[in-house]
């Protein structure tokens, strides 16, 4: 199978597809302008191409918005209005990112959310995918275990991040710990750098959840005899193939590629419905499984302020978050529920505002999971642990500028637990281990935040289920 047919395909169906093909749709004349640019190696052209492009999708989005067109395109699922800014953002930051004044090479990262981190989960496999006005090459694919940990961090970081987290992102299990996207794929890049002595230029993040979107648009596939499809992709990738290749962890991780190799296939192909597959790009956007970072300024001063950038913003904002740090190196958080409820309870200056958090080990049970699933790696396991018990970390942020008034959980095993910092936003750390089917309840209260209550999810396996009460 040609190396080309990888999961980088990711790369080229969310770059290009998308932005120039199926948003840009009644403005083909505006894209085929940009691609030509693009691919003379014009920078000037291209960058007044795109901006022609991001403004007039801006208008087709304001056509598309009145209220009879909105009722008949809601009907074929195909309402794009709440990514407008994110395309209209990497529309003007492709010709930076297409390579057209010297080549770009990305590290594509495909994140098992099994074993959740801050941007969603582990780095599980990877390729190496190279831009060069417009034109991709694959030049490597391969597993987690073709990148190696470090005992230090290979990047610069501030004292706040080493507060927060120590000197555990050097391992690259723990590498993207933090939420905010530019951190991680900087880590990833400087880990990359000290192996191979090569220089990238940013990364494009994706998860089996976004690939199983991809699939519905391309039918099934079929690998090692077994028929894979949108239904069935998430739990055989996340749950399925750890029991069938339980004694054999490298045929599993080959296997994983197979599948995303099959996938590839069929995109180069041309075999999908391109209605289907603009469904499920914007899905995949709108969930934030699709996350793109760029070393070059100018390309990520448009991304970072969309939410493909994944972007903790030290602007003024009334924004919440609540993430999952896996801390037993288990593959549990499969099974792992998040219900958040954001409550406004005083408009006064400062305003006051309770994030309450239910986690809970939807596991019935343990028993007949292999033990790489069921991994307890954390120190001080408790005497009583039960199989399919789970500990991780929950970090809740409050907005810019705002601080913690109070907390309160119900299980005090692990104390009350810690505050941090981060980007300018207060952050309530607790550890909490569930046993199966079991849940704990946690709340923060916080005073301040400044406009509209905004709450920015972290993608699992499971999807969060989010109420927002209340507003000022």
């Amino acid at each position: 199978m040609k190396k080309r047919i990888a999961l980088s395909v990711f790369a080229l169906i969310f770059l290009f597809i998308s932005t120039l093909g199926y948003l840009g749709f009644s403005n083909l004349s505006a894209a085929k302008g940009l691609n030509s640019f693009i691919s003379k190696g014009q920078l000037n052209g291209a960058i007044t191409e795109s901006e022609k492009l991001a403004n007039k999708y801006g208008q087709l989005q304001g056509f598309l918005s009145l209220p009879i067109i909105k009722q008949s395109i809601n009907v074929f699922g195909l309402d794009f209005a709440a990514n407008k800014s994110d395309y209209q953002a990497v529309i003007k930051a492709l010709p930076y990112l297409a390579g057209v004044e010297k080549p770009q090479r990305y590290l594509v990262s495909f994140q098992n959310t099994a074993e959740a981190r801050g941007t969603g989960g582990i780095l599980g496999a990877f390729a190496i995918l190279k831009i060069d006005k417009g034109k991709l090459t694959v030049e490597r694919t391969g597993s987690n275990a073709a990148m190696a940990s470090l005992k230090e961090i290979p990047v610069p970081v501030t004292g706040e991040f080493l507060n927060l987290y120590g000197k555990n992102p050097a391992i690259l299990q723990n590498s993207n710990l933090s939420p905010h996207l530019p951190y991680g794929a900087e880590i990833w890049m400087g880990l990359w750098k000290r192996q191979t002595g090569q220089d990238l230029d940013g990364v494009i993040a994706v998860d089996p959840t976004s690939l199983s979107y991809i699939l519905k648009s391309t039918g099934p596939i079929v690998v090692r005899g077994k028929k894979i499809d949108d239904k069935n992709l998430v739990a055989e990738t996340l749950k399925d193939a750890y029991k069938r290749y339980e004694k054999d962890n490298d045929s599993r991780k080959q296997y994983l590629v197979e599948i995303m190799n099959a996938t590839a296939a069929k995109l180069t192909a041309g075999e999908f419905s391109k209605v289907s597959m603009a469904k499920a790009i914007n899905r995949g956007v709108f969930e934030g499984r699709i996350l793109v970072y760029s070393r070059d300024q100018n390309a990520e001063k448009h991304i970072a302020n969309s939410k493909l950038g994944a972007f903790l913003s030290e602007e003024l904002n009334n924004e919440y978050r609540v993430v999952i740090q896996n801390i037993d190196a288990s593959k549990l958080d499969y099974y792992l529920q998040k219900d958040v409820e954001i409550k406004s309870t005083s408009c006064d200056i400062p305003r006051k505002t309770t994030v309450s958090v239910t986690v809970t080990n939807t596991l019935k049970s343990g028993k007949g999971l292999p033990a790489y699933v069921l991994t307890r790696a954390d120190k001080g396991k408790p005497a009583d642990l039960v199989t399919g018990q789970h500990k991780f970390k929950v970090f809740i942020y409050g907005p810019v500028g705002s601080s913690i008034v109070s907390a309160w959980r119900e299980n005090l095993e692990y104390g009350i637990g810690g505050q941090a910092k981060e980007r300018m936003r207060p952050v309530m750390v607790m550890e909490v281990d569930l046993k199966p089917l079991q849940s704990e309840k946690l709340q923060v209260n916080f005073a301040g935040g400044n406009g509209e209550v905004k709450f920015v999810d972290q993608p699992l396996v499971i999807p969060t289920n989010i109420a927002i009460k209340g507003g000022c």
